[in-house]
């Protein structure tokens, strides 16, 4: 087993005993929008041809970025693993219901993981797989601290209001200063956001189920406190925004608390020094498109 420390080559591998691998992992990689051309048409080398066919169907140079960053991270996460693509057999798929996973028949423990983006940060979340099986039930969202451009902090709740519950509508009233009820909107919506996405039904489920009490740091779902999951969030800053990142993982017991991201959970790095890394890596590299599905 490894741990993952900060370095200037990223993902640097550090041998350790197996004890000292935080459970779950968050990579986070930064300004992927700002990869030169050259280094963009690299990292399109990288994947496959179903990948890249979705990476091109963006108008936007940006959305494809971070497209690509997403599909690079679960196979650098792989790679580093000392797992070897196609001749390994690795399969990456969705369920039926859409949610990302991959099957690589070597690993022992199996990885659930789970991606997300929002303007300049890209995030993975990754645990061994013990529950739910073959996506497991591991989910993140990351989210830009902010209102919509033209809209007022005070408006943009309102509008939001449907996705609340009561008790939650009060934490975010008109009776708490903006920027704090702001705050607290986002970190509610993460958690429910990162909990649909770990369920695998992100679209279509009602989000009013899902009830955050930030004074106690807990989470019910359906009125019954979630007792077998864990939550986790921390914020980020990017340049001079800041990003609100939580993790929902079903581990099968604890209290239904939201807890702080350790420090030793995160890695992070900037898009260019990613994607140099991924090069080197995943170079020469292919993977089966027979068994990858898009995702």
């Amino acid at each position: 087993m490894m741990e993952w420390r900060k370095a200037r080559d990223w993902f640097l591998p550090v041998r350790s005993q197996p004890s000292t691998l935080p459970p779950m992992q968050v990579w986070l990689v930064d300004h992927p929008t700002a990869l030169d051309e050259s280094l963009y048409r690299d990292a399109l080398t990288l994947i496959d041809a179903q990948s890249l066919e979705r990476v091109r169907r963006f108008y936007h140079r940006a959305d494809a970025c971070r497209c690509l960053i997403g599909r690079l991270l679960p196979r650098v996460l792989l790679r580093e693993r000392g797992v070897s693509a196609a001749a390994e057999n690795i399969q990456f798929a969705t369920t039926n219901a859409g949610k990302p996973y991959f099957v690589a028949p070597t690993l022992t423990p199996p990885i659930g993981f789970n991606i997300s983006h929002d303007n300049d940060l890209v995030a993975m979340a990754f645990a061994p797989g013990f529950h739910g099986p073959p996506a497991f039930y591991i989910g993140v969202d990351v989210m830009k601290i902010r209102a919509p451009r033209g809209e007022g902090i005070a408006s943009f709740l309102r509008m939001m209001g449907d996705t609340l519950t009561d008790a939650e509508k009060h934490l975010v009233s008109s009776d708490v200063p903006e920027n704090e009820a702001l705050s607290r909107f986002f970190l509610i919506w993460t958690i429910k956001e990162a909990y649909t996405k770990a369920i695998g039904l992100g679209l279509g489920f009602d989000l009013r189920r899902i009830e955050c009490n930030i004074p106690t740091n807990t989470v019910m779902v359906d009125g019954v406190l979630a007792t077998q999951w864990q939550f986790e969030t921390c914020q980020v800053t990017v340049e001079e925004d800041v990003y609100q990142i939580t993790v929902a993982q079903f581990v099968g017991t604890g209290k239904g608390t939201v807890n702080s991201l350790a420090q030793g959970q995160i890695v992070r790095s900037d898009a260019s020094c990613f994607v140099r890394k991924a090069v080197r890596q995943l170079k020469g590299l292919e993977f089966d498109e027979a068994v990858i599905n898009d995702y």
